[in-house]
């Protein structure tokens, strides 16, 4: 699990300021971004993320395939993705309200309903369990099995 120093909030908030600040400045129709530019924000998180845990890039890799390998440092990168995002309380929990609030902000208009209804689908997958790696774990892969083509992942 991530223990959220000064020094990774520092980073988390640099990557949140750097994503946002690049965004910005490409034009972006309806408030939302490209496939390409999510991508693209998604690299950087990513950047961010892997190097504090033993991760291969194959298995981040399959990650944003939607291929879920059961390990316990990956299940911990998709808890400091989360974090990073900012959907992700203090207490470990899925905030809903800012995840919805994040796709409406950034996803392009033929992906949002499609991602709202997986979030509201998998909603309660967090509840199965106690750790915060898990819950957000089996959740992020409770939205890539609900629709694989709205799913995208650092």
């Amino acid at each position: 699990m991530v223990k959220e120093t000064p020094s990774f909030r520092w980073v988390r908030d640099l990557l949140a300021f750097s994503i946002i600040f690049f965004c910005s400045q490409i034009p972006i129709a309806e408030g939302a971004m490209t496939r390409k530019q999510l991508i693209n924000s998604m690299d950087m998180m990513r950047s961010a993320c892997a190097p504090k845990f033993k991760v291969s890039t194959e298995m981040l890799d399959n990650l944003r395939n939607g291929i879920f390998a059961e390990d316990r440092e990956l299940k911990c990168y998709t808890m400091c993705i989360a974090q990073m995002a900012g959907t992700m309380s203090k207490k470990g929990e899925i905030n809903i309200q800012k995840t919805l609030a994040q796709l409406d902000a950034m996803l392009p208009p033929d992906m949002k309903e499609k991602a709202k209804e997986a979030v509201h689908a998998c909603r309660e997958a967090q509840g199965q369990y106690k750790d915060p790696c898990d819950k957000t774990f089996y959740s992020t892969k409770c939205l890539a099995e609900y629709d694989r083509e709205v799913f995208l992942f650092p």
